[in-house]
């Protein structure tokens, strides 16, 4: 009896064991994680590991009215539109490149509730000829003031993404990006935004 007690509780604590130190959910078979810098600092992003874990309130309904929330479209112009592998592979080339920046384009509101690691918040609507941020963003994007027109030689590349296919905000300030004369190779558009990296289980902060 002594004998078969003994191999139960070792049993149950190689199973305890085994659910502690548990083989993460990987973002693809070879891929576990990838390490980015923000602000200065190294963060891990990965996949939420809690089998348990939901989706945040603000990404569970699926009825949104349309306007606002409408479909937006897969391609704007010339933009690349990319997935979250490819926003992932773009995030870890930023630590060796001081000319890409992720651009979350939603209001302050929103880029509180929780965005994705070493995003810049500059929400579409400070991105519009009547604000007067206007001239002073397009300058720190690299762009130079000639008369009426811009320059954009040393434009850096942007990623833009909102909340999702359903809306507006990236989209808004990719146009008004194109519209103003930056380059739409220096343009990419992740449509899938927070909704899907949400629901992928993806780090936010």
């Amino acid at each position: 009896m002594k004998i078969k007690k003994s191999i139960t509780i070792s049993l149950g604590i190689i199973l305890n064991l085994n659910t502690l130190f548990a083989v993460d959910t990987k973002i693809t078979k070879e891929l576990t994680s990838i390490i980015a810098k923000d602000k200065g600092n190294k963060i891990i992003i990965k996949r939420v590991q809690e089998p348990n874990s939901k989706l945040s309130s603000s990404f569970n309904k699926i009825k949104k009215e349309c306007p606002p929330y409408c479909i937006q479209p897969m391609n704007i112009e010339n933009v690349k539109t990319l997935g979250e592998l490819e926003v992932l592979n773009f995030i870890k080339n930023m630590k060796n490149s001081s000319g890409s920046l992720l651009i979350d384009a939603r209001t302050r509101k929103w880029h509180k509730k929780g965005t994705i690691p070493t995003a810049i918040n500059l929400p579409f609507s400070m991105l519009n000829k009547k604000s007067k941020y206007f001239n002073k963003i397009l300058t720190l994007l690299g762009g130079t003031k000639i008369g009426y027109n811009w320059n954009f030689d040393n434009a850096q590349t942007l990623l833009i993404f909102g909340n999702g296919a359903w809306d507006k905000q990236a989209t808004t300030e990719i146009k008004t990006l194109i519209n103003v004369g930056y380059p739409q190779d220096k343009l990419l558009y992740y449509r899938g935004g927070m909704q899907m990296w949400n629901s992928l289980g993806l780090t936010i902060k």
